[in-house]
C-alpha cells in the first residue's frame, strides 16, 4: 500500500490565552472581526473576552478594556468541577476507515454559580487493563494495594489563567481537530488537546490550547484506552508520588487530592480489574463496545449534576457532545470566501496548481483544506468540503464544520480556517495521484449560501 505521510519533523506551535483570575461577565465591542479567547462560547471566559456587536449597549462599546460585572473567582473544591463526559470507544467504519480513535475527549463542568479558577488543575488516567482483552490477562491494577491513593500513567496540567464561567464546560481533547469524515465530532473549537511535542508524530492544532505535560506513558499522543479508562481530575497544587511500573515510572496522588473520578471497564464482567480505591468510585460504567461512537455522560435530574461516587449510577450511555453553545453570526460586510490549502497556514490556490496526499495514519488519503472568509460569521457559518472530477461526479467523501470564533484564527481580513480536509473515495493511493479535481466549499448562514472551488492535481511529494 502507497502511503503519503505529513513530514514528522515539522513542530507546530499554539498560543495560550493567559488570563488573571477574574472573569469579565459582560463586556462590548465594535464590529471588527476579533478572535475570542480559547474558551468554548458561553461556557469559559478570560478578562478580555467580548460578546457580540449586536449585544453592545452599553456606555462602554468600543472598548475591551471596559468591564462591568467583575466577579471574583474561586479555586475549586470537591463538587465543584465534575466530569461531564468522556468519550473514549472511538468511531466505526465510515471515511474511508475501519476504525477511529483520534477523536477522545473529556468534557468538565461547573456545578457552582461562582467563577472557577482552575489554573493547576491535573487530569490523568490510571494504570491498569480494562478487562481481559485478550484470552489469560489478570488485573494488573494498584487499587488493592493502594487503597489511599491513585496510580496514574499519565497526567496534564491546565495552565495558569484557566478560569470557567457559573456552569461552563471545559473540552480537553486528545487532538483538537475536526475529526469529520472520520468521525462525527468536531474538536476544533476544545478548550485544550493533549499535544504530545516531543513524539514527533504529534500534530498540533493552533486553535487550540495545550494542555502541560506532568508525567506521561504512551506513544505519539494521549491515548485513553477503546476498552475503558479511569480518569481523574486532582486539585492544583497536588504533591505526586511515584510508583515502578512494567514500562516506566508511574504518578500517585493521593485520593484526598480527587476532585472527581470515573472508572470505565471493558463491559459488566471486567469488576475485577478496577482501578480506582473503593473510595473514589464505588462501581463502573461500560459502552457496549470498541469503536461504536458511544460515550459516557453524567446523569443530570432537575437541572443537578448527579454525583454518588458510583459510576455505574452517575453515568449512562450517549452519543459524544462535546458541548459548545450554538451560536448565531450574521453578515457585516461584503462577504468572501475562498478554498485553500496548508495545515499550519492558509495557502491560496490558483486553478491547475498541486496539491499534496496525505495517508492518514488510520487509514484513508486526504488532502488539507483551508478556508478564508470574510463580511460574515464566523459564528454558526457550516462549511461543507467535496471534490468532484471533471465530469462532475463526486470522488471523495463530504466533510462539515460548524465553525465558531474559537475554531478560526483571525487574519488581516477576516479569518482563516485550518485543520479540514477533503477524504478521498478510495482504496489506494494510486487511483488520485496524477488526477485532476476540483476541490469545492459551500459556506451556509441564516439562509444565504457562498461558495468557492479550485481545479488542482493531486500529487505525490
Amino acid at each position: 500500500m502507497h502511503r503519503i505521510l505529513r513530514n514528522p519533523s515539522v513542530v507546530r506551535v499554539s498560543t495560550v490565552m493567559v488570563a488573571a483570575p477574574l472573569i469579565t461577565l459582560l463586556a462590548c465591542s465594535t464590529n471588527a472581526p476579533q478572535q475570542e479567547t480559547d474558551a468554548i462560547p458561553d461556557d469559559a471566559s478570560a478578562v478580555g473576552d467580548v460578546s457580540s456587536a449586536d449585544a453592545c449597549d452599553s456606555e462602554c462599546c468600543g472598548d475591551v478594556g471596559c468591564q462591568t460585572n467583575v466577579e471574583p473567582s474561586r479555586t475549586p473544591v470537591l463538587g465543584d468541577l465534575l466530569i461531564e463526559e468522556i468519550y473514549y470507544s472511538g468511531a466505526p467504519a465510515q471515511g474511508g476507515t475501519d476504525h477511529y480513535l483520534s477523536d477522545q475527549f473529556i468534557e468538565l463542568v461547573n456545578t457552582t454559580d461562582h467563577v472557577l479558577d482552575l489554573s493547576g488543575v491535573m487530569i490523568g488516567d490510571a494504570y491498569g487493563a480494562a478487562g481481559a482483552i485478550n484470552p489469560g490477562m489478570s488485573p494488573d491494577s494498584f487499587a488493592a494495594t493502594h487503597p489511599d491513593e491513585v496510580v496514574l500513567s499519565s497526567v496534564w496540567r491546565m495552565p495558569t489563567g484557566t478560569i470557567l464561567a457559573p456552569a461552563g464546560r471545559l473540552v480537553i481533547a486528545q487532538d483538537g481537530a475536526n475529526h469529520r469524515p472520520f468521525s462525527s465530532v468536531d474538536l476544533s473549537g476544545a478548550r485544550f488537546e493533549a499535544y504530545v511535542a516531543g513524539s514527533g508524530r504529534d500534530d498540533d492544532y493552533l486553535t487550540v490550547a495545550n494542555l502541560e505535560s506532568v508525567v506521561f506513558n504512551g506513544g505519539f499522543d494521549w491515548l485513553i484506552t477503546v476498552f475503558g479508562p479511569s480518569v481523574v481530575v486532582l486539585q492544583p497544587g497536588t504533591t505526586l508520588g511515584t510508583q515502578s511500573g512494567p514500562l516506566g515510572e508511574l504518578a500517585t496522588a493521593p485520593i484526598g487530592s480527587v476532585l472527581d473520578a470515573v472508572e470505565a471497564l471493558m463491559d459488566g464482567d471486567s469488576g475485577d480489574f478496577k482501578r480506582l480505591p473503593s473510595a473514589l468510585d464505588a462501581g463502573f460504567a461500560f459502552v457496549s463496545d470498541t469503536y461504536v461512537g458511544e460515550s459516557l455522560r453524567r446523569v443530570q435530574i432537575d437541572g443537578r449534576w448527579q454525583d454518588t461516587n458510583d459510576s455505574s449510577a452517575d453515568f449512562v450511555v450517549g452519543e459524544p457532545d462535546p458541548g459548545q453553545a450554538s451560536l448565531s453570526g450574521h453578515v457585516f460586510g461584503e462577504p468572501h470566501l475562498e478554498i485553500g490549502t496548508g495545515f499550519q497556514e492558509f495557502v491560496g490556490l490558483s486553478d491547475g496548481d498541486s496539491v499534496e496526499l496525505v495517508a492518514g495514519f488510520q487509514g484513508g488519503w486526504h488532502v488539507d483544506t483551508a478556508v478564508r472568509l470574510d463580511g460574515f460569521g464566523p459564528d454558526g457559518v457550516l462549511l461543507v468540503y467535496d471534490a468532484v472530477d471533471g465530469e462532475g461526479e463526486r470522488v471523495s467523501f463530504e466533510t462539515q464544520a460548524l465553525l465558531a470564533q474559537t475554531a478560526v484564527l483571525p487574519s488581516d481580513q477576516g479569518w482563516v480556517r485550518l485543520g479540514d480536509r477533503v477524504v478521498f473515495d478510495i482504496d489506494d493511493a494510486a487511483a488520485a495521484i496524477g488526477t485532476t479535481i476540483v476541490l469545492r466549499v459551500t459556506a451556509q448562514l441564516d439562509g444565504q449560501t457562498w461558495s468557492d472551488e479550485r481545479s488542482v492535481i493531486v500529487v505525490d511529494d
